[in-house]
């Protein structure tokens, strides 16, 4: 006589669900790192195609120059000073088929390693066609937050009592973001650091007002990232 207490009798529901959820879990690592293969795959081949076009179109750095640089009420009181400087930068895009946008403009005067003015930001982007050119006006003010180190100090004092006519050696710095566009769908995004050195300012009358000496003054430009 068979016993009624034999083994229960399987579920086959439950079987076929657990294969499937073991099917599927086995799965899920498989699709995943064929979504990321295809990601991959997908930006080394936009990228190539970038790197491609931008030696096609051989972006150069655009051309700055100081046109102008007028300094106004400069006086010295203890370590600061005191001044006005209203500049003129010619900007120039030699790119033949590229057009450059600038944002995050800044500019600032230095006397050797010590900042004179206050950042000057434009105030609105400025953009540039292709070969065009154009000069950007701006008026600075004293940064009186700034000390001036006893030896720069001394240095300045001797060079404005350097005789008749006293020539003070100002720098300009300036931070660009910049956008190099060929108008279509290519854009690439560059901060280029523009630096105007040995700026010789004449004071000549009065040691409070001093223009610069060599008009169109050529500017150093690099690329920082």
């Amino acid at each position: 006589m068979l016993s009624s207490y034999g083994n229960p009798p399987l579920d086959t529901n439950q079987q076929v669900n657990a294969s499937a959820s073991q099917r599927s879990n086995s799965r899920s690592p498989d699709a995943l790192r064929r979504l990321a293969l295809v990601l991959f795959l997908w930006l080394t081949i936009f990228g190539s195609i970038i790197s491609v076009a931008w030696l096609i179109l051989k972006p150069e750095t655009p051309d700055f120059r100081v046109n102008a640089l007028m300094v106004s009420n400069f006086e010295l009181s203890g370590s600061q000073i005191r001044g006005k400087y209203d500049i003129t930068i010619f900007i120039r895009n030699p790119n033949k088929k590229l057009n450059l946008y600038f944002s995050n403009f800044n500019i600032v005067v230095l006397y050797r390693r010590t900042r004179l003015s206050k950042t000057y930001s434009l105030a609105s982007s400025l953009s540039l066609e292709k070969m065009k050119q154009t000069t950007l006006s701006a008026q600075l003010q004293s940064d009186l937050g700034c000390s001036v180190k006893a030896k720069e100090l001394k240095d300045l004092v001797r060079e404005l009592n350097s005789g008749v006519t006293q020539v003070v050696n100002f720098d300009v710095k300036m931070l660009v973001s910049t956008t190099f566009s060929d108008g279509k769908w290519l854009q690439v995004k560059r901060s280029i650091d523009v630096y105007c050195k040995n700026l010789n300012i004449i004071f000549l009358s009065s040691k409070q007002t001093g223009k610069l000496q060599d008009n169109r003054h050529s500017c150093i430009v690099s690329s920082v990232y």
